[in-house]
């Protein structure tokens, strides 16, 4: 999975909360790939250069699509063929927030390469 596929994946597509925020492409540099999967969720604050202490929740990726899909009725078969390309091409995905108030959200998983990418995304929750 490569940024110009994620890119069309998710041409119009909004996540929708308080805000109404783009998906973004996201990638981990190689060193912090071969630490991949995280075991707690506190260690991925350390592999995406975030600050220990910073709030974070490891949720089920599943639950990224169903929010997705509430505010993208009308792209349906749009959230679907991305959920598929990341289940199809990634393996040990996982969904992180990030914060409080103004959560980073990310999708990640490892392609056959070794590669850890996905989306990052913003839901503001006050």
């Amino acid at each position: 999975m490569n940024r110009n596929e994620v890119e069309k994946l998710t041409e119009g597509l909004l996540y929708m909360s308080e805000t109404d925020a783009p998906l973004k492409y996201f990638e981990l540099d190689e060193e912090a790939a071969r630490q991949w999967p995280p075991t707690i969720a506190t260690q991925f604050l350390e592999l995406i250069g975030e600050e220990p202490k910073t709030p974070v929740r490891e949720i089920p990726h599943e639950k990224f699509f169903e929010t997705l899909l509430g505010g993208n009725e009308e792209n349906e078969d749009q959230v679907k063929s991305l959920q598929r390309a990341f289940m199809d091409s990634l393996e040990n995905v996982r969904l992180y927030r990030v914060g409080e108030i103004e959560i980073e959200i990310y999708l990640l998983g490892k392609d056959g390469s070794g590669k850890v990418c996905g989306l990052q995304t913003l839901s503001v929750e006050t």
